[in-house]
């Protein structure tokens, strides 16, 4: 027996929707990927066996045991696992906001702050972080 044309129609109708849906979650997970780096931890000396002392922080030389999360001096989520030790950024960077205002990093506080040009005290909205 063939569909009747209405239903193929409604069909047709959720298939369009569910695409729309799918393209939507691919352009969010685009616009929200950080920057990252990952290193492979080496074994000392050439042993060929990774010590479970930990990983040593590029940026400040600090030591942290395996499985720990931290931030480094730049802003930087890094994690410590068994064979990997991966850095990504901690922070999202404003991109949709007033041409009258401006964003400033504060390292301080590893996130940007959107203010007014002419008076830094009024906060802007930002409508999109990347």
């Amino acid at each position: 027996m063939i569909a009747p044309l209405s239903l193929w129609r409604s069909s047709l109708g959720t298939i369009m929707k569910l695409l729309l849906c799918i393209a939507l979650l691919l352009l969010a997970a685009q616009l929200s990927e950080s920057v990252c780096s990952i290193r492979r931890r080496i074994p000392p000396n050439g042993s060929g066996e990774l010590e479970q002392v930990g990983c040593i922080d590029p940026y400040d030389g600090s030591l942290h045991p395996v499985g720990e999360t931290w931030i480094d001096p730049v802003c930087m989520r890094c994690t410590c696992g068994s064979a990997f030790h991966e850095c990504c950024t901690s922070y999202s960077t404003p991109s949709g906001y007033s041409e009258d205002c401006v964003s400033l990093f504060n390292p301080r506080e590893c996130r940007y702050r959107v203010h007014r040009k002419d008076n830094p005290s009024i906060e802007c909205e930002v409508h999109v972080f990347v």
